[in-house]
């Protein structure tokens, strides 16, 4: 697949020279960093639900997901399937965690060459793309993003893969992977003005022409698939994943003037997790206007004036675009730019600097963005996954596998993960809306069987309490697991009667 070489330079021979050992030594260490954050962090809630339905393509005899709520795109599902068949083994182990993280894995680490072959194929310097690829792979909003099951990190790999395809002249690839994006995630479909972008600035004339017709059959097929798989879906009785992805969205609308404030405040404060150094923070403060000058003072345009003023302006306007719609202030959704200011960061770096310091600036680099691509391996910032919240969720569903069949489950805040962990035990999972609800089931049907609720930390017990006492019950805690820290993380109660 030769879109996604590993190349630093679209002009470079097969002999692999210092910047090819330099980018290996690059994706080694970025795998290292992701590991730790991997195996730290349980799964967050929305990481659960996507691994469960992995579990019920794979396992649970529903590969259209019929029967379970659906908001995003077909691909990763059906690739959690497959990771989840391979590696997992659908008992709520800690292989299933990484059964379902693999594919997120497995994408970010990608992005490190892909992000280096883009830097590459735009502006044929190997310093640049060196750069590009190290900003990539010591990033911390990367590194805790790539030990995720979100959909995030496939998305932007495959982003990028159209990208390169585009600067490398592969129309054909590039609707391919374009297509491939948005079948992962909706929001996919804003790296094809990218892809637009820079096939237009690196082909010229009837070729360009031709290569669009490639690229939008190659884009329609695969979103042809997906809006079939949809049509499917709605014909067995299944809702749309488009419509509830809309809502999930928050209805697609611009924002009021009164949340301008406080969401521009949100995404610049997530923002400064992208590199967190602030040497580097101020070198795109500083650099990314001055590409722009340069680009606009030239006496003609050139091809790595364009491509800087496409970079510039599409991560603006991506930026832009989360401010003022309504989007859900999630700090996942900025994970798009990295690649993109990585590869920047490169650039404005190459203009700074003379040739022969090229190798004292890429360690200084190195150096800067060590403590912060460290901490991040530590878990430190506050992004990605569950960070200490769900600290002791695999004991609590190692106990209740462990329960007689038949079991009751009383569930509030932990339906997901109970769906994800709890995957084939026989046992019933009953939700319940309210403390008068949860009295009202006890007092029918207490009497037949072993009943259990588990409460968070964030959450406490007494109105539940209160409410089970006046149906003759009351809440007798025989499991409690703690964060990291130490404190608290989750009790589990049996519900008995008063005697």
């Amino acid at each position: 697949m030769d879109t996604i070489a590993l190349s630093l330079h679209p002009l470079s021979t097969r002999r692999w020279g210092w910047e090819r050992w330099a980018l290996v030594f690059l994706i080694l260490i970025g795998w290292c960093l992701r590991l730790r954050p991997l195996f730290d962090n349980r799964l967050h809630a929305d990481e659960a639900w996507y691994g469960y339905w992995g579990l019920m393509i794979g396992r649970g005899g529903d590969p259209w997901l019929v029967h379970v709520p659906v908001d995003k795109p077909p691909l990763l599902p059906y690739l959690l399937a497959l990771s989840e068949l391979l590696i997992g083994s659908g008992a709520g182990r800690p292989a299933d965690e990484l059964a379902v993280r693999w594919p997120g894995l497995t994408a970010g680490i990608l992005t490190v060459p892909l992000t280096g072959a883009l830097a590459g194929a735009l502006y044929r310097h190997r310093g640049v793309a060196l750069v590009a690829a190290l900003g990539l792979a010591l990033s911390p909003f990367a590194i805790l993003f790539s030990a995720t099951a979100f959909t995030d990190p496939p998305m932007v790999a495959l982003g990028l893969a159209a990208v390169l395809a585009a600067a490398r002249g592969r129309p054909g690839w590039a609707g391919l992977w374009s297509g491939l994006a948005c079948a992962t995630k909706q929001s996919g479909v804003l790296w094809l003005p990218l892809v637009a972008l820079v096939w237009i600035v690196k082909e010229k004339g009837n070729r360009r022409r031709a290569g669009m017709g490639r690229a939008l059959i190659a884009l329609g097929i695969v979103v042809g698939l997906v809006a079939a798989w949809d049509v499917i879906r709605v014909a067995l009785g299944g809702g749309s994943f488009w419509q509830a992805g809309v809502r999930g969205y928050g209805g697609l609308r611009l924002i009021w003037p009164h949340e301008a404030r406080m969401r521009l405040s949100h995404w610049l404060e997530w923002a400064r997790y992208l590199f967190v150094s602030p040497a580097v923070n101020l070198l795109l403060l500083v650099g990314l206007p001055l590409l722009i000058q340069r680009a606009l003072c030239a006496q003609g345009p050139s091809e790595t004036g364009l491509a800087d003023v496409s970079l510039v302006c599409f991560a603006l306007l991506y930026l832009l675009s989360l401010w003022l719609w309504a989007f859900q202030l999630w700090d996942r959704y900025l994970l798009p730019l990295v690649p993109l200011l990585a590869i920047l960061l490169g650039r404005v770096l190459s203009i700074l600097t003379a040739h022969r310091l090229r190798w004292a600036v890429v360690l200084l680099l190195a150096g800067l963005m060590s403590s912060p691509a460290r901490n991040a391996a530590h878990s430190l910032y506050p992004l990605g996954s569950d960070h200490g919240a769900y600290d002791g969720i695999d004991q609590v569903t190692a106990f209740l596998r462990r329960l007689p069949e038949g079991s009751v489950v009383y569930h509030h805040w932990l339906g997901w993960h109970y769906r994800f962990y709890l995957f084939g035990a026989p046992l019933y999972l009953a939700y319940w809306p309210t403390p008068a609800w949860l009295a009202q089931d006890v007092r029918a049907f207490g009497a037949s069987g072993d009943r259990y609720i588990a409460f968070p930390s964030w959450e406490v017990a007494e109105r539940v309490e209160q409410a089970i006492a006046e149906a003759g019950y009351r809440l007798e805690p025989v499991l409690t697991t703690s964060r990291r820290d130490g404190a608290t993380s989750f009790t589990v109660y049996r519900v008995q009667p008063v005697r």
